[in-house]
């Protein structure tokens, strides 16, 4: 099933009340609502556009610099909130699926969180994942 329908019917469930109270549902439609109205989507990087140098952990602890990934071709760089995030784990079995496909044009995929080390390498087992996270618990 593509992504979007599989996040079409998580969101269909999740709203109509039996997996959390309609009022939860409510809040988040307004914190929807405030982020679209806040303009941060038109500010954020976009295919093609060069993202600013940065050193991060891995999970196993080792820093690791974009140049390094860089230096062997392209980077799709995908953020997510983390392992508790349902959408969030949906959006990286899809990009695993992906994957091949990534590889095949030359490109590497990186994932970063605002998570731990620990619970980046749950989100690694659950979702079965081939690819790098990279950790930024501060959202730096």
């Amino acid at each position: 099933m593509p992504l979007k329908e599989k996040l079409d019917a998580f969101r269909a469930d999740v709203e109509s009340g039996t997996r959390i109270p309609s009022s939860v549902v409510e809040k988040l439609h307004r914190s929807t609502e405030e982020l679209i109205a806040s303009g941060q989507a038109e500010r954020a990087k976009k295919a093609g556009d060069r993202a600013p140098t940065f050193a991060l952990e891995n999970t196993d602890g080792q820093t690791i610099n974009l140049a390094d990934f860089l230096a062997n071709g392209p980077v799709v760089l995908t953020f997510y909130r983390g392992v508790w995030c349902p959408y969030c784990n949906l959006e990286l079995q899809a990009l695993e699926e992906a994957r091949s496909d990534i590889a095949a044009r030359g490109a590497q995929l990186v994932a970063i969180p605002m998570q731990t080390a620990p619970t980046s390498r749950k989100s690694i087992r659950d979702n079965k994942l081939g690819f790098p996270i990279l950790i930024d618990p501060h959202g730096n």
